[in-house]
């Protein structure tokens, strides 16, 4: 058996149940189905999504997910698109009962802060929760319920003047739900309406950023099979994989999301086990540098303003004769990485 390292990069109620290890878990999500935009600053509709995991008994889940997408264009009455990127989800609590409790906050389920949303692509906004979904009550079917709330932003710009007064537009959103071996276990999907009115303001000067990780790539693959991968390294490349677009001066940074590789039988190894490096195939990039995984944000490239996307190769890499590797476990490890733009 060889070893692999994987690396996964991150209105109506309606209920859907699974079953893990003999526990009923379901999923459900509701939202307030309304926002109205009356400035070119935007507007931000809090606690607009609410999604629930919930179940009766003894209950633990560990290492569970929730993704997003949006399904399709956000079009007017004219045929103009809302900018995918200018859409984003915050959480911004938890609540619900679990015995002998308390229920996780977000910082202990590790949820990422802002998450913008691209066309057509998954994205998590649990990647790999940090906090497990737990209940042991003292009466054979003691409920339990997490509840994690959502802002949804419309960022401001001048882009809002193209659409007509008081016209409607939707969202059309995905839920999913995973558990901890990601298989899915619950899909809800959301038409969120949208309302632009009579704009008041100026139009501010925007910056633009999106980020996105191609489809061959978000299941990245290290692979040990013979005495050589280990004694001279393995490197896998992804060429084209990471795709940016901004109109300003950035960098990319990484950050693993859990601590470690780990192995579906509890086993780690170390992030450091692993590099990173960018490499432009076209356009903007100004600097690259190779660094290994951390579970603190790391920069590993910078880049200029472009009017065009710009495409990276992603590539991963040990270095030689790594004793972590060749005294590990025949065993698959796993951990999901989460890649951001920022201002520079």
């Amino acid at each position: 058996m060889s070893k692999k390292l994987h690396l996964y990069l991150l209105c109506v109620a309606a209920v859907v149940s699974f079953k893990t290890k003999g526990q009923h878990i379901n999923f459900s999500s509701w939202s307030n189905n309304y926002l109205q935009i009356n400035s070119y600053g935007g507007n931000t509709s809090t606690n607009a999504f609410t999604l629930s995991l919930s179940g009766n008994g003894n209950i633990d889940v560990s290492k569970w997910k929730i993704s997003v997408r949006l399904k399709q264009a956000v079009l007017a009455s004219n045929g103009q698109e809302l900018p995918a990127g200018m859409i984003s989800l915050q959480p911004t609590t938890t609540s619900g009962q679990a015995y002998p409790g308390p229920i996780p906050t977000i910082t202990q389920i590790g949820a990422p802060l802002n998450v913008v949303l691209p066309l057509g692509q998954e994205i998590f906004l649990i990647p790999q929760s940090n906090a497990s979904l737990y209940n042991s009550p003292a009466s054979p079917n003691g409920y339990y319920e997490l509840q994690l709330l959502y802002n949804l932003t419309i960022a401001g710009g001048s882009y809002l003047d193209k659409f007509p007064a008081w016209g409607s537009l939707f969202l059309s959103l995905e839920f999913k739900a995973y558990d901890q071996n990601n298989n899915i276990i619950g899909l809800r999907e959301h038409s969120y309406q949208l309302q632009i009115g009579t704009l008041s303001g100026n139009p501010p000067v925007t910056n633009q950023y999106a980020i996105q990780i191609a489809s061959g790539a978000r299941n990245g693959l290290l692979e040990f099979k013979t005495i050589n991968d280990y004694v001279n390294g393995v490197k896998v490349t992804y060429p084209g994989a990471l795709v940016i677009n901004a109109n300003t001066s950035y960098q990319i940074r990484v950050k693993s999301v859990p601590a470690t590789f780990t192995s579906a039988t509890g086993n780690t190894l170390p992030l450091q086990t692993v590099m990173v490096q960018l490499n432009s195939t076209s356009g903007s990039m100004t600097s690259s540098t190779e660094a290994w995984l951390s579970a603190v944000f790391q920069k590993i490239a910078t880049g200029s303003s472009s009017s065009t996307a710009v495409y990276y190769d992603i590539i991963y890499s040990t270095k030689p004769n790594d004793l972590s590797l060749i005294e590990a476990k025949m065993e698959n490890y796993t951990t999901t990485l989460q890649y951001e733009i920022t201002p520079q």
